[in-house]
């Protein structure tokens, strides 16, 4: 659950925003880096709630970079440092580490959210609707082997304000953004991952 968010909000991130609605093309376009607290609620195809975690994530784009501390319901850090997707479980003791180009791919919402892929070659974009005072926009992957089938990105007038994810399976993810900083100077080490000593570490680390 936690990658999917991670790849959503990889791509979101990456653009620069070219032939697309204005407030994205505004949003996007002039995003460079983002800290934001969040909540995060699951729900099956069911509508009914899997799992309601929180947390914080820094994101640096165009690098590729970002890290989630999530806090509730157990301590988890996950830290894409530009080559290496590393996910620490604080509980387990365990480390587990990917190539991030293997780990995340093109029409993955982190992508956009911390590169530089453009929006319009990995979505297609969809018209602006409002819906609970918010103005939404629903883009659907270009790919067609991905892990989710749509994602909508929802604004507070300006302001980010939530995404929600939809997989194939019908299990929707909620992303509600709160304390958000938009462009903040972020402490380059914080996009660095040592495993700490006595953990056990899956993966390529090399």
């Amino acid at each position: 659950m936690h990658t999917l968010m991670l790849l959503a909000l990889w791509l979101l991130f990456a653009s620069f925003v070219w032939a697309i609605p204005p407030q994205i093309q505004h949003y996007f376009g002039g995003l460079y880096s983002l800290r934001s607290d969040f909540i995060q609620r699951v729900y099956d195809r069911h509508s009914h709630v899997v799992q309601i975690s929180s947390g914080r994530m820094l994101i640096q784009k165009p690098s590729g970079k970002f890290r989630c501390d999530y806090w509730t319901p157990s301590k988890q850090i996950i830290i894409a440092d530009g080559d290496r997707l590393w996910a620490y479980d604080v509980a387990l003791a365990q480390v587990t580490v990917r190539k991030l180009d293997k780990a995340l791919n093109l029409a993955s919402p982190m992508v956009l959210l911390s590169g530089n892929i453009p929006i319009e070659e990995a979505f297609i974009i969809g018209k602006a609707y409002e819906k609970d005072g918010l103005t939404w926009y629903k883009l659907e992957p270009k790919q067609q082997r991905v892990e989710f089938s749509s994602l909508r990105v929802a604004f507070n007038n300006e302001l980010l304000f939530s995404l929600e994810i939809e997989d194939e399976s019908g299990q929707h993810t909620f992303i509600d953004f709160q304390k958000l900083e938009l462009n903040p100077a972020i402490d380059p080490s914080l996009l660095k991952f040592i495993p700490p000593p006595g953990v056990d570490v899956v993966g390529d680390s090399s």
